[in-house]
């Protein structure tokens, strides 16, 4: 009887665990995001959104998949998404697809990170920038901030959810060029150039590829 009441256990501990583990995978949900224009701003495309919370975050381009990392820091469920501004990109490899991961997260917030520019097959490359895509959980407003925060040159950009706060209503009241001060490992200090841009989002249906 011992050995029953072990092995239930045992058994239970075990299926509760991985039960709860799988619990907290979610389906894709899709959003919408339309800029948010002012008078000293044109109004940008909108945005195409596939926000998922998976362990799959590799794109594998032979089986044309998303399959789980190779890298264990990155093989556990976590928030993601795909952006494009074109929605039947979501279903072109030849685009190119990558997931953006969260680099913070709290109730009301979540931060995706990306890099851009940098390389170039002809002449001379963009300036390599940094994304920041951070999403208000509450009403689906998406602040695209673009800056040198750029985390392998070791510039990593601390969060909190005042901080947020202060990026969000610097975005609604700017105009022109906007500027900040990023330390260096050097102990210098960078003047380095940012843009702040509002989009607010809305969830659609399923984008599905074209038969």
């Amino acid at each position: 009887m011992k050995k029953f009441t072990l092995f239930f256990i045992f058994f239970y501990f075990i299926f509760n665990i991985e039960g709860n583990a799988y619990a907290k995978k979610e389906k894709p949900r899709w959003f919408i995001c339309d800029h948010k224009k002012s008078e000293y701003r044109s109004a940008k495309e909108p945005l195409y959104i596939k926000f998922h919370k998976t362990n799959k975050v590799q794109w594998d381009r032979k089986k044309t998949k998303w399959v789980k990392s190779k890298y264990k820091d990155f093989r556990k469920v976590m928030p993601t998404i795909e952006m494009h501004e074109d929605k039947l990109w979501f279903n072109d490899s030849s685009k190119g697809q990558w997931k953006l991961l969260p680099i913070y997260e709290s109730e009301t917030f979540y931060v995706f990170y990306q890099t851009t520019g940098g390389f170039s097959l002809y002449g001379t490359p963009p300036k390599k920038m940094a994304q920041h895509i951070i999403i208000n959980r509450e009403d689906l407003s998406l602040l695209y901030y673009e800056n040198e925060w750029i985390r392998d040159l070791y510039r990593v950009r601390d969060y909190s959810d005042s901080e947020i706060n202060k990026l969000f209503k610097e975005a609604e009241n700017y105009y022109g060029f906007l500027y900040e001060d990023i330390p260096l490992p050097n102990g210098k200090t960078l003047k380095a150039e940012k843009s702040l841009e509002i989009f607010q989002c809305k969830e659609i249906p399923e984008i599905k590829p074209k038969i």
